[in-house]
C-alpha cells in the first residue's frame, strides 16, 4: 500500500511491527542514523559561534562563548528533561495503542517547557550580570564585558530551545527521528547562514552570534511543531496542556537521568572555567576549544545510542528481553569501533583540528594537550553511554541517574577541585580523563547486576527497582 494513502493508526502500528520483529541491526542503524545526524547538527550548532567568534582572534570573545555554553547547556538539560520524560511516557503509551494518552502528555511537555522557558527568560534579564559572574566571566574585565554583551541576547532565546528540545525529543521517542533530525538541521544551517554575515560582514561582533542563534533556534521550533501533526506522529493539541501534578510528575521522573547528566555537566564546566581562570584567559579559551572537539566523537555515539532507545523501550515493554539484549550487544560492538578510529583520526591530527578554532599561539599548545588527554580514555566509553540509556529506558531511573551523573558529578568535580592544586596546569588537563575512568568503573559496577537482574530471559515480569 502507498504510504501516503495510510491511516495515522496504520502507520504506527507498521512502526511497532517494525521495532518488535524487525532484522535487527538494520533496524538500528536505520533508527540511528537520523539520531546521529541530528547529534551532529547540534554539536555543530554548540560549535558554529566558537568557530565563527575564533576568527576575529580575540581571546576575550572566544573565552565568553565558552562560558555562557555552561548556561546554553542548563537550558538545553532542561528541554532534554522534559522531553525525555514527555518522550518516555508518550513511547509507552503508543506501545499501548492509547493514543490519546500520548497527546495529553505531548502538549503539556511543550507548556511546562514554556512556563519555564519564561520564567527563566525574566531573570535572565533581570540578573544578566550577576549570571555572567557566577558563569566565571570574572577572569578580567575583557571577559566579563564580551560575556554580558554574549547572555542578554542568549536569554531571548530560552523558550525557544527548551521547545526545540522537548519536540525533539518527543518525535524521537516515538520512533520518528527523521522528523526530529530535519528540525534541528534547518536551526543549525540558518544560524551557520547568519552567523558569518552577522559577525564579519554587519559587523556586530559577538552579539551577532548571538541573534544568528536566537534566530536559528526560532526557526527550528517551527518546523518541528509543524512536523509532530504529520506522518503519524503525535500532534500537539494546546489545549490538552494544562499541568497537572500527575502527568508533571511522569515528566520529571522519566527525564530526571538526563537533566540530571546534563545538569550535573553545566555545574562541572562552570567549576572548570572557574578553575582554568586560575592559570589565566588562555587556559579558559583552551578548555572551550578542546571539549567542543572531543565532543564531535562522544556525539555520534550519542546519537547511535538514540536509535538503540526506542528499539529498548518498546521490545522491554513487550517482554522480548532476549532481542533488547542482542540490540544492546550489536550498538556497543558499533560505537566501540567507531570510539577507535575516530578517537585516533582527530588525536594525530590534533593541532589542526585545533588551529581551525584559533590562531592564537598562546591558546594552542594548552588546547591540544587538553584534547589529546581526551582522546586517549574516549575508546573506552561506548559501554559507559549505552548502559546509562538502557537502564533508563526499562524505567529503572534511580541506577541510571546515578550512572549518567557519575562522570561530571561524582568523579569530575573532585578532579577539578584537588589536581590543578597539585599538579598545576597538567592537573587541570588530566582532570577529564581521570574522571571518564573512574565513570566507566562505576557504570560496571551498576550496570553488570542490573543487566542480569532486570534482563533475565526466564522472568518476562517488568522488576520493580
Amino acid at each position: 500500500m502507498n504510504d501516503t494513502r495510510l491511516t495515522d493508526e496504520e502507520k504506527r502500528d507498521r512502526r511497532y511491527k517494525e521495532l518488535t520483529e524487525g532484522k535487527l541491526y538494520p533496524l538500528l542503524v536505520k533508527m540511528a542514523i537520523p539520531s546521529m545526524i541530528g547529534m551532529m547538527v547540534a554539536t555543530v550548532y554548540s560549535m558554529t559561534d566558537t568557530y565563527f567568534v575564533g576568527k576575529l582572534n580575540n581571546t576575550d570573545m572566544t573565552a565568553a562563548v565558552g562560558i555562557v555554553y555552561t548556561f546554553i547547556s542548563v537550558v538545553q538539560a532542561i528541554g532534554f528533561w522534559f522531553g525525555y520524560g514527555s518522550g518516555n511516557y508518550i513511547s509507552r503509551m503508543l506501545g499501548k495503542k492509547e493514543i490519546e494518552n500520548a497527546k495529553t502528555m505531548a502538549a503539556k511537555g511543550v507548556i511546562l517547557g514554556l512556563i519555564t522557558g519564561v520564567v527563566i527568560l525574566i531573570l535572565g534579564i533581570i540578573f544578566v550580570k550577576p549570571l555572567a559572574f557566577l558563569l566565571g566571566g570574572s577572569a578580567s574585565q575583557g571577559v566579563l564585558d564580551a560575556t554580558v554583551s554574549y547572555l542578554k541576547i542568549t536569554v531571548i532565546s530560552v523558550p525557544f530551545m527548551i521547545i526545540s528540545n522537548i519536540l525533539y525529543n518527543e518525535l524521537r521517542l516515538a520512533a520518528s527521528s527523521r522528523a526530529s533530525m530535519t528540525g534541528l538541521l534547518v536551526g543549525m544551517l540558518i544560524n551557520m547562514i547568519l552567523d558569518p554575515v552577522f559577525i564579519h560582514i554587519l559587523n556586530m561582533g559577538i552579539q551577532g552570534a548571538a541573534y544568528a542563534s536566537l534566530i536559528g533556534q526560532i526557526m527550528g521550533v517551527i518546523v518541528l511543531w509543524r512536523s509532530t501533526g504529520r506522518d503519524g506522529n503525535v500532534p500537539i493539541e494546546l489545549k490538552r496542556g494544562r499541568p497537572d501534578r500527575f502527568h508533571t510528575m511522569e515528566i520529571l521522573k522519566g527525564g530526571a537521568p538526563n537533566f540530571c547528566r546534563q545538569g550535573i555537566s553545566s555545574i562541572s564546566s562552570v567549576l572548570l572555567n572557574r578553575t582554568a581562570g586560575m592559570f589565566g584567559v588562555n587556559a579558559i579559551a583552551a578548555i572551550t576549544i578542546a571539549v567542543r572537539i572531543a565532543y564531535i566523537c562522544y556525539a555520534l555515539v550519542i546519537g547511535f545510542g538514540q536509535g538503540f532507545q526506542p528499539v529498548c523501550a518498546i521490545n522491554y515493554g513487550a517482554g522480548k528481553y532476549a532481542r533488547l539484549k542482542r540490540a544492546f550487544k550489536l550498538t556497543l560492538m558499533t560505537v566501540t569501533v567507531f570510539l577507535i578510529a575516530s578517537s585516533a583520526l582527530i588525536y594525530f591530527n590534533s593541532g589542526s583540528f585545533v588551529y581551525k578554532f584559533t590562531r592564537d599561539e598562546n591558546v594552542i599548545p594548552y588546547a591540544t594537550d587538553m584534547l589529546k588527554a581526551q582522546l586517549i580514555i574516549m575508546p573506552f566509553m561506548g559501554y559507559y553511554i549505552l548502559i546509562g540509556m538502557l537502564l533508563q529506558n526499562i524505567g529503572k531511573f534511580g541506577r541510571a541517574t546515578m550512572v549518567t551523573i557519575s562522570e561530571n558529578g561524582l568523579f569530575l568535580i573532585p578532579s577539578v577541585i584537588i589536581l590543578p592544586q597539585i599538579f598545576g596546569l597538567n592537573g587541570l588537563i588530566w582532570c577529564k580523563p581521570v574522571a571518564s575512568i573512574l565513570a566507566l568503573g562505576f557504570s560496571v559496577m551498576i550496570g553488570f547486576p542490573a543487566w542480569h537482574q532486570f534482563l533475565n530471559t526466564d522472568n518476562k515480569k517488568e522488576n520493580e527497582e
